[in-house]
């Protein structure tokens, strides 16, 4: 027997295999003609079509009447799909009957599909052989679950690899799990090519100990055949352990900055972090802060402008593993901005009006600028030229410069006030001094007195000076 022979030799062995006893004599009126595989290589759990072709040979006195069609593994006797009542197939006529099948798993399977029908009160039984293979074909999926904790966001990465030589097209990806929360849990993207690998972000937030993820792939094939593709991974979280610190320390300058150590010992992120700073009721500054990892620490600056001395508090307020919480510290602050104090101050009277001469001396650690130093207008206090103020200009950190007043004052009057205005840091500030003037009357009275005295003194001199020059003429004129 020839090779090419063989195939049909085979064929007709299985179909008289399947005829009853009484009509293995009679010439055989129908047969399989063919049964497709669509899609021809499922995936496991992915459904299948086998469509058989039954026909009634031309040469046949009787309808055929299809009464049940079922596919089976070779030897098995549990049927993988049945259908019952197809109908009848005259002489000459074909029918396509479709049966839906699913395997579980991957493999090679050896497949029978059998038809059951009646032609003229006998029963004819036809089996066909089909070979599936079922493999996993198509993109392939992996699950990479990171470190979790209850009620905390979980980064998840789901890897679609298009192993095969076709391309993938209306790629859907999804991912969920049983007592866990998935954001935004579906990615979309039109097409898949051969080779190529793509990585998706998910965030899970799960809420027991232990929970499944599930990620499902949809994709059409080249030849438009619809399939799915799944993946599955354990997702194990630990409970939340929130512990966190708080320390603050004082910089240095004029102005210092208040450097803020938080330092996350839990097991979750500090999240929605706001750092506060308090002066008693008053809030000096809020700063919102960038989260903070688990097991980690950032340290924060915060520049404090408007206190000078005082003890600040300082509170973070946060989340974590969807809880809220706070932590405190506090802090003894000390700013040295620029200051301006008016020192070695000397007073004297001059053309009746007090002159007073000094320095204003800047003991602070930054410029005070735009320095003015004036006379305060009181009772018995007149400012008076030629300088009623004094432009002192910008006086350095730990430097001083020199300053003249001139002011008419009544003879009652003690104290003379002197005010002095600056601007440091960008605020402007005001100091008022008093100048004690009191010593001034008496210096004056002395200096009063010891006028009189010389007046006195000298006409006495005159006088004497005529006597002897009296005295003199009258002796000379004698001789």
């Amino acid at each position: 027997m020839s090779r090419r022979a063989l195939p049909v030799f085979l064929l007709v062995l299985v179909v008289l295999a399947g005829v009853p006893a009484p009509t293995l004599g009679q010439e055989a009126t129908a047969y399989i003609d063919d049964v497709t595989v669509s899609p021809a290589q499922p995936t496991p759990g992915e459904r299948f079509t086998l469509t058989t072709v039954v026909v009634n040979a031309q040469n046949s006195q009787a309808n055929l009447e299809v009464t049940d069609v079922f596919v089976r593994t070779a030897g098995g006797t549990r049927d993988l799909a049945r259908i019952e009542d197809l109908g009848v197939i005259p002489p000459g006529s074909d029918l396509r009957i479709p049966l839906s099948v699913r395997l579980e798993e991957q493999g090679t399977y050896d497949l029978r599909v059998t038809v059951v029908g009646r032609s003229d009160g006998q029963t004819q039984r036809l089996q066909y052989p089909v070979v599936v293979r079922v493999r996993e074909g198509g993109p392939q999926l992996s699950v990479e679950v990171g470190d979790a904790v209850i009620g905390t966001d979980t980064p998840v990465q789901v890897t679609v690899s298009n192993g095969e030589e076709d391309v993938a097209r209306n790629v859907r990806l999804s991912l969920t799990g049983d007592s866990a929360t998935v954001e935004n849990d579906t990615r979309v993207v039109p097409r898949l090519e051969s080779g190529e690998a793509r990585t998706f972000q998910f965030s899970v937030n799960p809420a027991t100990d232990e929970s499944e993820l599930i990620a499902n792939l949809q994709y059409t094939t080249a030849d438009g055949n619809a399939r799915t593709a799944t993946a599955s991974a354990p997702l194990v979280a630990e409970p939340l352990r929130e512990e966190v610190r708080l320390d603050a320390s004082v910089g240095e300058g004029a102005r210092p900055a208040i450097d803020v150590d938080v330092t996350n010992l839990g097991n979750a992120p500090l999240e929605d972090l706001v750092l506060t700073v308090r002066d008693g009721d008053s809030v000096v500054l809020r700063k919102p802060v960038a989260s903070v990892p688990a097991e980690s620490e950032r340290t924060v600056q915060l520049n404090v402008s408007s206190v000078d001395r005082a003890t600040l508090d300082v509170v973070a307020a946060y989340e974590t593993g969807g809880q809220d919480g706070t932590a405190e510290t506090s802090v003894e602050y000390v700013a040295s901005p620029g200051e301006i104090e008016l020192t070695g101050i000397d007073v004297e009277l001059e053309d009746g009006d007090v002159h007073i001469s000094g320095s204003a001396s800047n003991v602070g650690l930054s410029d005070a600028q735009s320095v003015v130093v004036r006379v305060v207008p009181t009772d018995g206090v007149v400012p008076a030229r030629p300088y009623k103020e004094y432009f002192v200009g910008s006086v350095p950190a730990s430097d001083f410069a020199s300053f003249d007043l001139y002011a008419t004052v009544d003879d009652d009057v003690t104290t003379v006030p002197v005010e002095v205005t600056y601007l440091t840091d960008g605020t402007e500030r005001t100091v008022q001094t008093e100048v004690d003037v009191s010593g001034l009357s008496d210096t004056a009275d002395q200096n009063s007195g010891s006028g009189l005295d010389s007046t006195l003194l000298l006409v006495g001199g005159v006088v004497a000076l005529i006597v002897v020059v009296g005295v003199g003429i009258f002796a000379y004129r004698r001789r």
